[in-house]
């Protein structure tokens, strides 16, 4: 597990259409007025705006670090560019952290409360339904050619950040056990919307995972990696991983910093 390289692979145009985003971004936005109305509640708004901001942050380092090539994002009509506007690339970061961030958070924390309301829940499929429907139509032109980002997940920085983020989310709820029930429905609401997200994302042909097996031969000093057949498992594992960890267990650290 240590000694292998574990990757997710993203392929096609990757965070070009700012388009849906927004969208995502103006429900999420209804959401937090919707529980801020039903409730006085502002903690939809405070999760949103902090988790927005941080992973903002986080868009444009792996911009910057060119760990993910994302190319200029637009509004408007895609087969029509004279009706496009581009977009500063720091104005799409904010907007695929907005996505990333604000809008899964929200959506987990909102539909968490409200977890044994049927109804609610009825709506929550329908939200999901058309992420269904928005990455199916995502054209498959460049799909396998194109390498949008390869990340390595199981890299000795991001299993510290993920140990660390664990660490933190249960000391955080060994010292506020009434907030026990609240974080495990958002972390479920969370981890059943990106499992949804990224099957069809896979199953179009937009992400899929690479798995380097260690040699013990050496060359040129170095040590050599194989490519190995993925299977099931392999899928699995490491998407699995990615939803629960990465973006789950990562994502009540919002809850965490922002509510509690």
């Amino acid at each position: 597990m240590i000694t292998n390289k574990y990757h997710i692979v993203r392929y096609g145009d990757f965070a070009t259409n700012g388009n849906a985003k927004i969208l995502y971004s103006i429900f999420a936005g209804f959401l937090c007025l919707n529980d801020y109305r039903t409730r006085k509640s502002t903690d939809c708004i405070l999760i949103a705006l902090g988790s927005t901001l941080i992973w903002t942050i986080v868009e444009i380092y792996l911009h910057t670090s060119k760990t993910r090539v994302i190319k200029p994002m637009f509004i408007g009509l895609k087969n029509y560019p004279n009706i496009q506007i581009i977009l500063p690339t720091y104005i799409g970061a904010l907007l695929q952290g907005a996505q990333e961030g604000g809008v899964v958070t929200t959506i987990g924390l909102y539909y968490g409360d409200r977890i044994h309301d049927i109804t609610i829940i009825a709506r929550l499929h329908l939200f999901i339904a058309v992420v269904i429907a928005n990455v199916w139509m995502r054209d498959t032109t460049n799909t396998t050619i194109t390498v949008a980002s390869k990340r390595q997940v199981n890299t000795p920085g991001s299993m510290l950040f993920i140990g660390a983020a664990t660490t933190f989310d249960i000391m955080m709820l060994w010292k506020h056990p009434e907030h026990i029930y609240r974080q495990m429905a958002m972390l479920s609401v969370m981890v059943y919307i990106c499992a949804w997200w990224s099957f069809i994302a896979w199953y179009r042909g937009f992400r899929s995972v690479e798995v380097h097996i260690k040699q013990d031969t050496r060359v040129n000093e170095q040590q050599k990696y194989i490519i190995k057949h993925n299977t099931p498992t392999d899928l699995f594992a490491i998407l699995g991983y990615d939803i629960l960890f990465e973006v789950g267990i990562a994502y009540l650290v919002f809850y965490n910093i922002f509510l509690i």
